[in-house]
């Protein structure tokens, strides 16, 4: 029988970025600014008394290990601790304060104070006063501070200790994720009970079930009235409920109602339309509370037959791997640099993403309920035992199914949430312990979401290892996909699934999906590149897997995206072999032997077969200085049937492409500067082309800005990405023609850091300059507190200045 799913989306820790003002007493204040900070341990930091006038003022979300050491120079260090997983990039210890004033009517509410994630082993204290731990540097989680605030100036300490090697790639220290206070009245909903499911949704009805509890934490007994309603996506109300329940002072009492919409707009990757279930709280009649959730009308259908079905509609997961860093603003989670990884993939033909291998940001959450992008949200990448000495596997035991109960309560609501992953190639699975611990994770998982199948990406082919699959509803593979075939004989209806797969087998893993109803898709590792686990995608692991790329490489260079945005050759092939139409039709060279532009190549020697997560060295250029007259290798991906390849005018012959080809078409073309040109045919007509251009030497910097208004509340970002160009426009890729540059930011904004997405550049996010790298370097400015215009200065070497002009406005 099918496993049929329902899902929708959730406000529990949606952290918002300016005060929101709830009806009466209910408050939710955004604690982004006035942070202070210190890096290193403070024996008296948690003394409410303590003098911190000379500690560093930060903005949060922060991350200390991006930070330029104490001389100004870039924070990368050969010797650091965490060493290539982490990029070479410190963690250590660092201690945050925070002055709360309230009024004595608030502090006489109740008080809530919700991190999303402090990157890890926190303690927090209110006063001087010990009042929370939290282990793992991913989960949100909130601190009652009611009874405990006073009027006047409370002080929040909080201590986080980034014990290195903690992870296998960047994790980044601190505050890494928003920060918010609730001020609430005595009675009021419990933010964390809120679930809002549709059990049913077609396109005449869809019934929408709605949870909460309503707490009464006053000294009287209280009538309590639950209004609910539900806004269609332009605002309009579309259904209506209220309960009226009595509860006693002190007491909690569950609400649960039942409403139907006709003729829904159904959530789905294509028209991501969202409702917002609005409940309201009255106490004897005054109104206390007020909770706004998103959520998406849609099912999901799962098996082995029928593969994967959203409203009945069949979809094949084009998944990529993320990981949770921002390159040049590290591990530091500000929603708009979160929402552009979203948007870029998005943009690049991705209907999926798997946040790996840990819990995925609200902001990213947000955006892909907004933008269509399906979600596996992951909870760990190791459970009761270690993997680096100073992992979370330290308070798993202790912590896990708390741990486990904040990703599910902090994405079930979520449209976009597609599965619960419980875990990534866990070092006991396939043992007794592995599928046990599994049982407990899936079974807790399903009690506080009956709504959506649960996996567990696995990494092994052992005689027992279909004991742990047997406790999933997906079985997730990594890296394993000759193993399909012989599954699916031994066990007809595991629905399987590749978490994992490498971009140089990216039609092999996409032909399983599309010929094999029970594989439903396929997640590439990675799809944006990340920090830390250097040069994975370059010289890969050494043969016994504990080397990797030495200082100074620092990104792991796999991703099919580079760290500043832009798209690889892997993804373009991606788009052809999706036939997303995005880009049907691209041609990239290969590096000739010998001119390898970054080193290291064949540092490590390895024995086949070993997973290979490098890259094809092909690129978008027909510049080529000193290999004139030699031959070199041009690759065409195209979705169409018949591909042409010009050389300033000249055919050097028609090729077909398609299946048999696995849609690529190859060409050895003796390089003269000019025009190459692939042509794409459809019923033997040009269908599509894709030009390559040889450039001059660099005349101009070209300057583009993914916006150009930002609110004014020091959240907002703007990328600004700088190309150089010679005086025809012809981007300039060759790196024996880079620059360098620097960028100036003035008016009411700030400079928030720079990138070139070059794997062995360790030049400072947070100051720079920075060489381009193939011809470009992305910055970001942030936005100031004020309104008002903000100007960008960019200066490289020997080309004209060139401004660019953003404005703040008033939120």
């Amino acid at each position: 029988m099918a496993m049929i799913f329902k899902l929708a989306r959730n406000a529990f820790a949606a952290i918002t970025f300016l005060t929101i003002a709830l009806p009466l007493s209910a408050e939710q204040r955004t604690l982004s600014q006035d942070w202070l900070f210190y890096k290193g341990d403070v024996a008296s930091a948690s003394s409410a008394s303590l003098d911190d006038h000379a500690w560093r003022k930060i903005d949060v979300p922060h991350d200390w290990s991006i930070a330029n050491k104490p001389d100004g120079s870039a924070p990368y260090d050969a010797n650091t601790p965490g060493g290539q997983s982490s990029g070479y990039l410190p963690g250590g210890i660092g201690w945050y304060r925070r002055h709360i004033t309230l009024s004595a009517e608030e502090a006489a509410r109740v008080v809530r104070l919700n991190f999303e994630a402090i990157y890890m082993d926190a303690d927090i204290w209110l006063n001087g006063e010990h009042v929370a731990q939290h282990r793992y540097g991913y989960t949100a989680f909130s601190v009652d501070l009611t009874g405990k605030v006073h009027a006047g100036d409370n002080v929040v300490a909080i201590r986080a200790n980034h014990a290195d090697p903690s992870s296998r790639w960047y994790a980044g220290s601190g505050l890494i994720r928003p920060v918010s206070l609730d001020v609430l009245d005595r009675v009021h909903l419990d933010p964390d009970s809120i679930f809002v499911s549709t059990p049913m949704a077609t396109q005449a009805l869809a019934k929408v079930t709605a949870h909460a509890t309503a707490a009464n934490d006053s000294t009287q007994a209280r009538t309590v009235e639950l209004a609910t309603k539900l806004l269609a996506p332009n605002g309009q109300v579309v259904a209506q409920s209220r309960q009226n329940k009595s509860l006693a002072a002190g007491a909690r009492t569950d609400f649960d109602q039942t409403l139907e919409i006709t003729n829904p707009s159904l959530w789905s990757p294509d028209s991501p339309n969202l409702y917002t279930l609005v409940q309201d709280v009255y106490a004897n009649g005054v109104m206390t509370d007020e909770r706004r959730t998103r959520f998406g009308a849609r099912t999901i259908t799962v098996d082995a037959e029928h593969g994967l079905r959203i409203n009945g509609q069949k979809v094949l997961l084009r998944g990529g791997n993320i990981h949770h860093d921002n390159y040049m603003l590290g591990a530091a989670g500000w929603p708009d640099a979160d929402a552009r990884k979203v948007a870029l993939m998005k943009a690049a033909g991705y209907n999926a993403i798997r946040s790996a291998h840990n819990p995925a940001s609200q902001a990213t959450l947000d955006a892909t309920d907004e933008l269509g992008m399906l979600v596996i949200d992951e909870a760990f990448d190791m459970w009761n035992m270690s993997k680096t000495p100073m992992d979370y596997a330290r308070f798993f035991k202790q912590d896990g199914l708390h741990d486990l109960d904040s990703l599910v309560i902090s994405g079930r609501n979520h449209p976009s949430v597609l599965f619960w992953s419980i875990g990534n190639e866990i070092p006991e699975q396939g043992t007794p312990l592995g599928v046990e611990t599994a049982r407990k994770l899936a079974e807790r998982v399903r009690a506080l979401d009956p709504t959506r199948p649960i996996t567990e990406a696995v990494s092994v082919d052992t005689p027992h290892i279909a004991n742990q699959y047997a406790v999933l509803d997906v079985a997730g593979y990594n890296y394993n996909a000759p193993l399909f075939a012989r599954d699916h004989q031994a066990f007809p209806q595991r629905v399987m699934l590749t978490t994992e797969s490498t971009s140089k087998n990216a039609f092999t893993y996409w032909r399983a999906a599309e010929t094999m109803p029970w594989v439903i898709g396929d997640f590439v590792w990675t799809a944006v590149d990340y920090l830390g686990e250097t040069g994975i995608g370059w010289m890969g692991y050494n043969q016994d897997w504990q080397k990797l790329g030495p200082y100074p490489w620092h990104l792991a260079y796999c991703g099919e995206i580079d760290a500043t945005g832009r798209k690889r050759p892997a993804a373009y092939y991606h788009e052809v072999i999706w036939k997303t139409g995005i880009d049907p039709i691209s041609a990239f060279v290969q590096q000739p032997a010998g001119t390898e532009d970054l080193p290291d190549r064949h540092l490590f020697t390895v024995t086949q077969p070993h997973t290979d997560w490098s890259l094809e060295d092909i690129h978008p250029s027909w510049t080529w200085p000193g290999q004139e007259g030699k031959p070199l290798n041009v690759v065409v991906y195209s979705e169409f049937p018949e591909v042409e390849l010009f050389l300033n005018g000249k055919s050097l012959g028609r090729k077909a492409t398609g299946v048999d080809t696995q849609y690529k078409a190859t060409y050895s073309v003796p390089y003269h500067p000019g025009r190459l040109v692939a042509v794409g045919y459809r019923d033997g007509r040009p269908a599509g082309q894709w030009i390559l251009r040889t450039a001059d030497k660099p005349a101009r910097i070209d300057v583009s800005l993914d916006r150009t208004q930002l609110r004014a509340n020091a959240q907002d970002l703007a990328y600004v990405t700088i190309t150089l160009a010679d005086d025809n426009g012809t981007p300039i890729y060759n790196q024996n023609d880079d620059r360098q540059v620097r960028v100036r930011v003035t008016g009411a904004g700030e400079f928030a850091g720079m990138g070139n997405g070059k794997p062995d550049d360790v030049s400072s996010f947070q100051s720079g300059p920075w060489k381009t790298f193939y011809g470009r370097v992305v910055a970001v400015v942030r936005s100031g507190m004020q309104a008002g215009p903000i100007e960008v200065q960019v200066d490289a070497d020997g080309l004209p200045t060139r401004r660019v002009y953003l404005h703040a406005v008033s939120p």
